[in-house]
């Protein structure tokens, strides 16, 4: 392991495990560490990300185990994609606001106010 990645595991062990003086799980780092990659964020980001979870599912003390690193792995991605969908449908009112109205001819020598 380089040290930069010993750095981000110290980084995510601080800030997961706090006061335990029990390290995460090689499983759990390595969930967190594909996390970290796939959507390019900081320990520091994943943290604020698993603080906003933990006060959406509830729960008063929820713990960093194998199975919720991958319920927040999912939850993370889900929002992504709800993201994205909306900024699709807000491009595609866009382009259809912006297209441009036929103009009318105007015949028999009037002007555009029909005089």
């Amino acid at each position: 392991m380089n040290a930069n990645m010993e750095d981000v595991v110290d980084e995510l062990n601080n800030l997961f495990a706090g006061s335990s003086s029990t390290p995460l799980s090689k499983e759990v780092i390595t969930e967190m560490r594909s996390i970290l990659r796939l959507h390019s964020i900081s320990p520091q980001e994943l943290f604020y990300k698993w603080e906003s979870y933990c006060l959406k599912m509830g729960a008063e003390e929820t713990v960093m185990d194998l199975e919720t690193v991958r319920s927040l792995k999912r939850d993370i991605q889900e929002a992504l994609e709800r993201e994205s969908r909306g900024k699709n449908h807000l491009r595609n009112v866009e382009k259809r606001n912006v297209i441009p109205a036929t103009p009318r001819g105007i015949g028999n020598n009037q002007d555009v106010f029909g005089m």
